[in-house]
C-alpha cells in the first residue's frame, strides 16, 4: 500500500478490517501498529512534498523577480502560488500608500466580493495594522472573534462579505520599513503549521525584494531619463548658442560690408524660420523677409489691420523702449484658420529716439535664444538705420542747399550751380520739372524719410521755406510722381497736397517758378484740397488772385456769387452750375454751349431761364469774369471722387 500511494482512507478501512476479523489479540495489536505505522510514514512524506513544492515556489518565484518585468505579473504570480502551495481559499497581497496612510489590496486570487477587493485598511486596525506595528506574522483562526488586533468596521464588513474565518497575514520588509502583507484567508478556521509560517514569510520576503527592486528601478528609469533629458537640453543649448554666435558673427559681418536693413531682415528671417515685418515711426510697413509658410506675411498683413493688434503695437512699443527686450502680442492666433501664431515686437532705438519697430510672425513658440537672436537683429537693424539716417542726413543738407540755391531771388552763376548738383546726379543743362508739396510741419521730417527710399538719383527732394520741394529731369517726373502718390498723397495722416511745375527748359526760371508753386498750395488748401498732386498750369490765375486768403475768404467769395445757384443744385441734383460754367467758357454761344452737354438748344435755354431767376444779374456785361472766377474755384473744390455730373437735365430743371 506503501509502494502504490495509498491514500489515508484506504488505511482506515483496513485498520477496520483487522479489528473486525483477526481474533488473536497479539496479531491484531501488531497488524494495528503496522497500520498505524504506515498512516505516519504517508503524513511524513506528505509534509515532505508540501515543503519541496514550497521550495519550488520559493524557487519560481525567484526566477520571475528575475525573468519578468512587470511588477504587477509577478505579485499576482507569488500571490497564487501562495494560495495553491497552502491550499486556501483566497490570497491577496496589501501595500502601504504613503500619500494616504494606509493599506490596499495590490493583488489577488480567489477572491469573490468586490468590497473585500476594494477594502482599504488604516495603519492601525485589522492584521495589517499589527503586521505593520510589530513587523512579524500574525495568524487568526477566527477573524471576527479575534481580539488580538483592533478592529474596523469597514475591514470586518468586508471580511464578513467574503466568508473568511482564518487569516495568515507576514510583512513585506525593506530594512525596517514595513511596505505592505502577503496574506492566505479560509473560508472555514484553520491552523498553520510553523514551517508554512515560515515559507509565506519568505514569499513575502521575494514580494518585498520584487518591490523594491521596482520602486529603485523606476527610480533609475527617472534619473536616466533626467539625465537624458539634461543632456539634450545641453545638446540643444549648445547648438542654440552655437546658432546665435553665427548669427552674431553673419549680422556683424553684413554691417561690415554696409549692409542694408533688408539684408538684416532676410537674414534674421532665414535663421529663424519666420515672417518679418519692419515698421516705420510711424508704425506703417515698410519692408519685409520671409522664409516662412505663405499663409504667415497673409496672416501678418490680417492681424494688423486690426485695431486691437495696432494698439497692442503702440503699447508694446513704448514698453519695449523702457525695457530695451522684445514682447509677444496676445490674440495673434485668432485668424479664421485657425493656424497657431506667435507675434513678437522688438523696438529699434537710435540713441534715445524710436526708429521703427520689428514684427516676427511665427507659427511655434520661439526659445530663448532665438528670441535673443530676433532682439539682437532688431538691434543690428537699428544701428543700420541710424547710420543710413546719417548718412542721408550729410547728403540731405548738400541736396537742401542745392535746392535754396537753386530757387533763391539772388541765384547763382550756371556753373556753381552744376557744382552744386553735379555730385547729387542732376544735370542742370536738361529740361527739368519741379515740384512743392504741403506738409503739417511736424510731418515734414517723416514724409521725407518715407519719400527718400524711392527716389532715384539725379532727383533733390528735401525741405525748403516749410515744403518738400523735389526737382528733377524731365525724364524722372513720371516716376518722382508715382512714388509721392504711393507714398505721401495715399497717406491719410500726412494731408498732404502738391502742384506740379511744367517742363523748365532754363534754371533761371526755377525762382518764379517755386513762388508760383507756393501760391498754388496756397489756394489748394483754401479750397479744402488735399492728396492731389495738381498741374500749377491749372492754379496760376486763382494763385495770383487768391494768393494768402484763407479758406473761409475763397468760400465766401464763392457764396456771394454764385451760393444760390449751388444751392439749388445740391437741393434737386441738378447741375446748373456747370451748365453756366460751360455757357461763359464757350462765349455765350447757346449752339456751341449745347453741342458740349450733348443737350437740345431749346433745354440750354430753359437751363437759363432757371438761372435768370436765382441770379437776376448775371447777364450784366461786367459779372461775366466775376461769375467764371467763382464757378471755376466752386469746381476745383470738388474733390476727385465726386459724383459724375449728369449728361442731360430735364426742361423742367
Amino acid at each position: 500500500m506503501l509502494q502504490r500511494n495509498a491514500s489515508a482512507r484506504e488505511f482506515d478501512e483496513m485498520l477496520e478490517r483487522v479489528e473486525a476479523t483477526v481474533s488473536d489479540p497479539a496479531q491484531r495489536s501488531l497488524l494495528a501498529g503496522s497500520i498505524r505505522a504506515a498512516v505516519a510514514v504517508c503524513e511524513q512524506q506528505a509534509l515532505q512534498q508540501r515543503r519541496e513544492r514550497g521550495l519550488l515556489v520559493v524557487l519560481e518565484s525567484a526566477h520571475d523577480l528575475t525573468a519578468i518585468r512587470d511588477l504587477e505579473l509577478v505579485l499576482q504570480a507569488i500571490v497564487r502560488r501562495a494560495r495553491q502551495i497552502f491550499s486556501a481559499d483566497i490570497g491577496y497581497l496589501t501595500n502601504f500608500d504613503r500619500v494616504r496612510n494606509d493599506f490596499y489590496i495590490r493583488a489577488t486570487e480567489g477572491a469573490i466580493s468586490e468590497r473585500f477587493k476594494n477594502v482599504r485598511v488604516p495603519p492601525e486596525h485589522g492584521i495589517c495594522g499589527h503586521v505593520l506595528k510589530h513587523k512579524t506574522p500574525y495568524h487568526s483562526s477566527d477573524y471576527l472573534t479575534d481580539h488580538g488586533f483592533a478592529h474596523e468596521q469597514g475591514i470586518d464588513l468586508a471580511i464578513k462579505d467574503e466568508g473568511v474565518q482564518s487569516l495568515l497575514g507576514a510583512p513585506l520588509m525593506v530594512g525596517n520599513h514595513c511596505i505592505g502583507v502577503l496574506c492566505i484567508c479560509d473560508r472555514q478556521p484553520r491552523r498553520h503549521a510553523p514551517w508554512e509560517v515560515a515559507m509565506l514569510s519568505t514569499l513575502a520576503a521575494q514580494a518585498a525584494v520584487a518591490i523594491e527592486n521596482a520602486r529603485l528601478f523606476q527610480e533609475a528609469q527617472v534619473a536616466l531619463q533626467r539625465a537624458s533629458d539634461a543632456n539634450a537640453s545641453l545638446h540643444r543649448q549648445a547648438e542654440e548658442i552655437q546658432t546665435a554666435a553665427e548669427a552674431h558673427e553673419q549680422m556683424t559681418r553684413l554691417v561690415a560690408r554696409g549692409c542694408s536693413v533688408v539684408d538684416i531682415l532676410n537674414m534674421a528671417a532665414s535663421m529663424l524660420g519666420v515672417h518679418i515685418e519692419l515698421l516705420d515711426e510711424a508704425e506703417r510697413p515698410t519692408h519685409r523677409a520671409s522664409v516662412a509658410p505663405a499663409h504667415l506675411a497673409s496672416g501678418l498683413v490680417a492681424l494688423l489691420e486690426r485695431t486691437q493688434v495696432q494698439d497692442a503695437v503702440h503699447g508694446t512699443l513704448t514698453e519695449g523702449r523702457r525695457s530695451g527686450r522684445s514682447h509677444e502680442i496676445e490674440g495673434a492666433d485668432g485668424i479664421d484658420d485657425g493656424a497657431e501664431r506667435h507675434l513678437r515686437v522688438a523696438a529699434l532705438m537710435g540713441a534715445d529716439r524710436l526708429l521703427g519697430a520689428m514684427l516676427m510672425l511665427s507659427d511655434r513658440a520661439m526659445s530663448a535664444t532665438e528670441i535673443r537672436t530676433f532682439e539682437r537683429a532688431a538691434l543690428v537693424a537699428g544701428v543700420v538705420l541710424l547710420s543710413q539716417e546719417r548718412s542721408e542726413r550729410v547728403v540731405s543738407g548738400e541736396s537742401a542747399a542745392a535746392i535754396r540755391a537753386l530757387v533763391s531771388w539772388q541765384q547763382e552763376s550756371l556753373a556753381a550751380l552744376q557744382l552744386r548738383t553735379q555730385p547729387l546726379g542732376l544735370d542742370l543743362g536738361l529740361p527739368l520739372r519741379m515740384v512743392v508739396l504741403g506738409v503739417e510741419d511736424r510731418h515734414i521730417e517723416y514724409a521725407l524719410r518715407r519719400m527718400r527710399p524711392g527716389v532715384a538719383r539725379g532727383t533733390l527732394l528735401e525741405e525748403c521755406e516749410g515744403f518738400i520741394v523735389a526737382i528733377c529731369p524731365e525724364t524722372a517726373f513720371e516716376a518722382l510722381r508715382a512714388a509721392l502718390q504711393a507714398t505721401l498723397l495715399a497717406d491719410a495722416r500726412l494731408d498732404a497736397v502738391g502742384v506740379g511745375s511744367a517742363t523748365l527748359s532754363q534754371v533761371d526760371g526755377l525762382p518764379d517758378c517755386f513762388r508760383a508753386l507756393k501760391r498754388g498750395i496756397d489756394i489748394l488748401r483754401a479750397l479744402g484740397r488735399s492728396h492731389e498732386l495738381v498741374p500749377e498750369a491749372t492754379l496760376s490765375m486763382y494763385s495770383l488772385l487768391f494768393e494768402h486768403r484763407r479758406a473761409a475768404d475763397v468760400a465766401g467769395f464763392i457764396e456771394a456769387t454764385v451760393g444760390d445757384l449751388v444751392q439749388h443744385d445740391q437741393r434737386r441734383g441738378t447741375d446748373l452750375a456747370g451748365t453756366l460754367l460751360a455757357y461763359l467758357e464757350h462765349a455765350q454761344n447757346a449752339k456751341a454751349t449745347a453741342d458740349s452737354l450733348q443737350i437740345h438748344v431749346n433745354t440750354l435755354r430753359q437751363r437759363l431761364e432757371s438761372i435768370d431767376n436765382l441770379l437776376s444779374d448775371w447777364r450784366q456785361g461786367g459779372r461775366f469774369l466775376e461769375l467764371h472766377v467763382a464757378l471755376r474755384m466752386h469746381m476745383l473744390r470738388r474733390t476727385v471722387h465726386s459724383p459724375a455730373r449728369p449728361a442731360s437735365v430735364g426742361a423742367d430743371h
